[in-house]
């Protein structure tokens, strides 16, 4: 027989459950109220601190202050003491450059120098730049910069700087000299060659436009009969998340492979929606200076069992950024928001990528990595005899040069 409630011990049991709920409605808002509060003091203590400070030096200070000036520093110092080694101040100028660079834009000459025995060497020249226009070329060795003679430090700095220039380089036994200008050019951020029936592929960096760079490198060189591929991602320092996960759906077919943790914990699957499976052996170069977007891709191929990755345990950077515009005046402030984690590896941030074969370089062959080849890059050709012989390792294996360190300098640039 069914039990039947009355109108009244429903009405009853409603006001309970009703009570119940405001009531932890109210213990949780409770709590999140004292801990919002509790920020608020804080703040207010900071900022009564920071006015104190500005008191005192207002009414003392004897020099003239420049406020933008004063401003900007204190941003970069609020940033220097939040514990993330990745946050940044951008000034609008600054913010501007960076937003066109990861775009894949650059403006100035179009040159990369590096301090080597012989001098002030150009180790690159991007395509369509001004450099590239006038006929500078790479292994130039700088001799004087707008008529004056000058070392690796003035010529960076002039450089940076972005503003015309007269470049006098030694090629040769010859003496030329250049008058250039800055302007805008499309970095170029990977390049590609066939060694033997080997596909190598260069990735500088992971800009917004990589992707259709790597493309077409890719479908260039599977066209020229490539049957195995090198991917160096040496001295790759990462850039744009969106390229790296664009690039990695096009080696795998459609699944999750790695994980993005927000700064409140939550998680969201990196998951590549490609078709394409690929099934050719591949070796990927690292060493200490890939970090972020490179050591996630590196990771995944490894993780994966699609490459095998040869050289030095990579930087640890596995800490996502972004930009949040915070005045009117275009400036701009970065800030790390989340982590990448692999599957099985855990986070990459302070842990990075270890390679299953480590081969290192000596610092004279650091010094001039701009310049090796197949023929003299100890790490390189550890890849192409790994490929040869069928693409396998044993996890752990050293092959290093006798005279190698572990040193990893990087090559300096513009």
């Amino acid at each position: 027989m069914n039990k039947k409630i009355s109108v009244g011990a429903a009405i009853a049991l409603i006001i309970v459950f009703m009570a119940l709920t405001v009531s932890v409605t109210m213990v949780v808002a409770m709590r999140q109220f004292n801990t919002k509060l509790s920020n608020v003091d804080q703040r207010q203590e900071m900022f009564d601190y920071i006015t104190e400070v500005d008191k005192v030096i207002r009414q003392h200070y004897v020099g003239d202050i420049d406020e933008e000036e004063l401003r900007t520093s204190l941003a970069k110092a609020y940033l220097g003491g939040i514990g993330d080694p990745y946050a940044e101040y951008l000034t609008p100028d600054e913010y501007q450059k960076e937003t066109e660079r990861l775009a894949g834009s650059q403006t100035g000459l179009g040159l990369e120098v590096a301090q080597q025995a012989d001098g002030v060497v150009i180790t690159a020249v991007h395509k369509d730049s001004a450099a590239d226009k006038a006929g500078v070329q790479k292994g130039d060795v700088i001799t004087a910069l707008d008529s004056a003679p000058t070392d690796y430090a003035a010529v960076s700095e002039r450089l940076a700087s972005g503003g015309k220039a007269v470049i006098t380089v030694q090629r040769g036994e010859e003496s030329i000299a250049f008058e250039l200008s800055p302007s805008t050019y499309t970095s170029t951020s990977v390049e590609s060659r066939m060694i033997g029936t080997t596909g190598y592929v260069r990735i500088l960096a992971f800009y917004s436009n990589t992707p259709q760079q790597f493309s077409e490198a890719m479908a260039s060189l599977s066209d020229s009969g490539a049957q195995s591929y090198v991917f160096d991602l040496r001295y790759n320092e990462g850039g744009v998340l969106a390229a790296a996960e664009d690039m990695i759906a096009m080696l795998l077919p459609r699944g999750t492979y790695a994980q993005r943790i927000e700064s409140d914990g939550d998680k969201t699957d990196l998951v590549s929606e490609g078709t394409y499976d690929l099934d050719k052996p591949t070796a990927t170069l690292v060493n200490g200076e890939t970090a972020g977007e490179a050591e996630l891709f590196a990771g995944v191929l490894q993780e994966m069992n699609k490459t095998t990755v040869v050289g030095l345990p990579t930087a640890g950077r596995g800490k996502v950024q972004e930009f949040y515009n915070v005045t009117s005046d275009g400036s701009a402030i970065k800030l790390s928001v989340a982590s990448l984690s692999l599957l099985q590896g855990g986070e990459i941030e302070g842990k990075g990528i270890t390679p299953s074969q480590t081969v290192s370089l000596t610092a004279e062959e650091e010094s001039r990595f701009a310049f090796l080849t197949e023929e003299d890059d100890p790490q390189l050709k550890a890849a192409l005899a790994l490929l040869q012989a069928g693409g396998s390792v044993t996890s752990g294996t050293t092959t290093a040069p006798e005279e190698s360190t572990a040193a990893t300098t990087a090559p300096a640039a513009e």
